[in-house]
């Protein structure tokens, strides 16, 4: 891969819940993916949990 698309899939949450669920099952999972995943996870959700909540309540 060029150099600009490591940059890019480095910052990618899906490869480092890819990496994660690997090492999961293999048994060496490295926490630094787990701990990436979760935060990736936190952040959507905090974005866009209340802009969904918001055009939940403005339909009823």
């Amino acid at each position: 891969m060029p150099g600009f698309m490591q940059t890019i899939v480095s910052f990618n949450p899906v490869t480092h819940l890819t990496n994660a669920s690997r090492g999961l099952m293999h048994g060496s999972v490295l926490g630094k993916d787990v701990l990436w995943v979760l935060i990736a996870s936190a952040i959507v959700t905090a974005v866009f949990a209340p802009i969904a909540m918001r055009l939940y309540y403005r339909e009823r």
